[in-house]
């Protein structure tokens, strides 16, 4: 059976909760009582630019790093009293976890798919996720259970197979998260966006 969508992510505005897809993935947080901010690492300056475009639209103020020679750079957010509930929701005491019962928006799996995402040569999608919780198995756990909730089935891989990530294998999860990411970023290559 086939779930909808809760809404097009094509017409949605993003906020600061749409940043859960960045701590699904490889996102890094700091949390203080007033303020918190959530940094992310990314391979290519088209994934910098979409972030940057996505921020700036939900209020947060992003930073992005210079790139290296390979165009790899970070984009944070300011410091915003906005993102507390955000990163508290992600920590149990000083570390990192999925909240109980997550269930990612189009939003945070647009973010996700844009801060770790990727698209075979086979034509399968990946989502990353931080590799240094690679052997916590209740957050692998989560968030696979988190993906299935929006009727998208994964499997998981380790670092033997080129992870930490998940994998979707079949039509119908690709399908299904290409319709919860809507239209690629302008600033996307060819072949690098669900479709």
């Amino acid at each position: 059976m086939t779930q909808l969508s809760f809404f097009s992510a094509d017409s949605h505005v993003p906020d600061p909760s749409d940043l859960e897809g960045a701590l699904a993935a490889r996102g890094q947080s700091t949390l203080t009582d007033a303020s918190a901010q959530v940094s992310v690492a990314l391979d290519a300056g088209w994934r910098a630019d979409a972030l940057v475009a996505i921020l700036t639209q939900a209020g947060l103020e992003p930073v992005r790093s210079e790139a290296d020679e390979d165009g790899r750079c970070t984009v944070s957010t300011a410091r915003s009293a906005e993102l507390v509930p955000v990163v508290r929701r992600w920590r149990r005491g000083a570390v990192s976890a999925v909240p109980t019962g997550w269930t990612p928006t189009a939003g945070a799996l647009r973010v996700w798919f844009l801060t770790a995402g990727h698209i075979t040569a086979e034509g399968m999608i990946e989502l990353g996720i931080d590799a240094g919780a690679e052997h916590h198995a209740p957050r692998r756990e989560a968030l696979g259970e988190a993906l299935a909730r929006v009727g998208i089935r994964s499997t998981y891989v380790g670092s033997k197979g080129g992870g930490p990530l998940f994998r979707l294998g079949t039509k119908r999860a690709r399908a299904r998260l290409a319709e919860n990411l809507g239209a690629a970023p302008s600033q996307a290559p060819a072949g690098c966006w669900p479709e």
